[in-house]
């Protein structure tokens, strides 16, 4: 029987407590089969980031170098190096090509759920597929708590900090302490360890999103696979990490959160429930218009008889449309996955938006370069989800507005898509992974409970 959280002083001690004292046991088995979902979806996208991923070579190289003691395989590229490093590795890549899974108030889950633990499991040797389980539950669900807090205020989480870097060092951090076995009170050290290392600048974003961007899930995982190993050889770091006046919600956000997000149900609701699987490789902010797009062209719109294109949204996309001339003709990949105007003309053209289009090639795809230029967009509050609008050239007029695209907790991807897109995904990887192999990892993460952590990893890279 879990704790009665309730009774212990504060929200860090209390999420420590959890950390600590959660077993297979007490996780309904909805959740297990979401984490399961969810381990499987970000593996995809970490595999592909091994090619797509901007950064993700120059990141991989430099941990190999770097080196250290050979405990954790760094995905896809292969080689060991010490866990620290593989989770800075791994976690470049999980969330390089946006297309990881996401929450609204759950936040970037796929940037920790699987790394840090990974890392972790495989410096151990003989972590079991349940006790896996429960780390990854651990980090999905001190993620989604955490972010949650400054979700629920209304305000924008991203607005000058990057919320999936800034907020996942901490499910990081309870991952890795978890399958440390450290107490509740080492589990709180660690805490305040990642507090100290806490970061995510919106600058890279706002800057024209440079490769150094994509890699951002990098420096949590690191930090929270560092935090922990640090509280577990004796350095203590005890303190409020969450409410305290120079906490992380004070630092970062000036105090406004909501309490109850931290720890309101806590063992018994699970936050991460709210995670979304994403459909196509690109900030979720987009996936309204791509929908939207994508259904316009099934209903018989073509390229060539377009005059302009308007897209519709809530001024929380400016970032997405902003500067328009740099959103219509992206650099790089990563600038790509976080444009409007590159998505809807992909859409528009192709019917649909994958990974093909955010290759090389496809980024510099001519005809998609051109439909963009005609995309101009409006900024209206209140506009839930997106707008397309059609202008054709004989004067016609075609409109839709998406409000809750798929993807959306009301229209979940179906596991048959999630599979698909896990296929897809695996094509990319680095290292070739026959069809046999990935029929493997799917089936790895669906008898998770049976199955060797280890084994997940080496077929990555063999």
């Amino acid at each position: 029987m879990q704790p009665d959280y309730t009774s212990i002083n504060g929200h860090t001690r209390r999420l420590a407590a959890f950390s600590a004292a959660l077993s297979y046991e007490d996780i309904p088995p909805a959740v297990i089969e979401t984490v399961k979902r969810l381990l499987l979806d970000t593996l995809g996208t970490t595999l592909a980031a091994t090619t797509l991923g901007a950064g993700c070579r120059e990141t991989a190289k430099v941990m190999r170098e770097l080196g250290g003691q050979p405990e954790s395989t760094i995905l896809g590229f292969g080689g060991k190096v010490s866990a620290p490093n593989a989770a800075l590795a791994n976690g470049a890549c999980a969330h390089a090509l946006n297309y990881d899974p996401i929450g609204m108030e759950s936040g970037h889950v796929g940037v920790v759920c699987l790394t840090a633990p990974l890392a972790i499991a495989e410096k151990l040797g003989g972590v079991s597929g349940r006790e896996f389980l429960v780390a990854a539950t651990v980090a999905s669900e001190v993620n989604a708590r955490v972010t949650a807090a400054q979700a629920r205020t209304g305000k924008i989480p991203s607005d000058k900090f990057m919320a999936g870097q800034l907020f996942g060092f901490f499910g990081a951090a309870a991952s890795a302490g978890r399958l440390l076995q450290l107490n509740a009170e080492q589990i709180r050290s660690a805490f305040g360890i990642a507090l100290m290392q806490t970061s995510g600048t919106m600058q890279v974003v706002l800057g024209g999103d440079p490769p150094a961007k994509a890699v951002y899930g990098a420096f949590p995982n690191h930090g929270g696979v560092l935090a922990a190993l640090l509280s577990a050889a004796g350095l203590g770091g005890e303190c409020d990490a969450f409410e305290g006046v120079a906490g992380l919600y004070e630092m970062f956000y000036k105090g406004d959160y909501r309490e109850g997000a931290l720890s309101d149900g806590l063992g018994t609701e699970f936050l991460l429930m709210g995670t979304q699987i994403k459909p196509w490789p690109t900030s979720m902010i987009a996936h309204a218009f791509i929908e939207a797009a994508v259904e316009l062209a099934k209903a018989g719109i073509k390229a060539a008889a377009i005059e302009r294109i308007e897209v519709v949204g809530d001024p929380h996309i400016r970032p997405w449309v902003e500067p328009l001339e740099e959103r219509r003709a992206p650099k790089n990949a990563a600038s790509a996955a976080n444009s409007i105007p590159f998505a809807v003309a992909k859409a528009l053209l192709y019917g649909d938006l994958t990974l093909r289009d955010f290759t090389p090639d496809g980024v510099r795809d001519e005809k998609a370069a051109d439909l963009a230029k005609r995309i101009t967009y409006s900024l209206k509050e209140g506009v839930e989800g997106g707008i397309v609008k059609i202008t054709t050239k004989d004067g016609g007029t075609k409109e839709l507005h998406i409000r809750f695209p798929l993807g959306h907790l009301s229209k979940p991807v179906p596991m048959d898509r999630l599979v698909a897109k896990f296929e897809d995904c695996c094509r990319y990887s680095i290292t070739p992974l026959s069809k046999e192999k990935v029929k493997r990892l799917i089936g790895l993460i669906e008898h998770l409970e049976d199955s060797d952590i280890r084994e997940l990893a080496q077929i990555t890279v063999s």
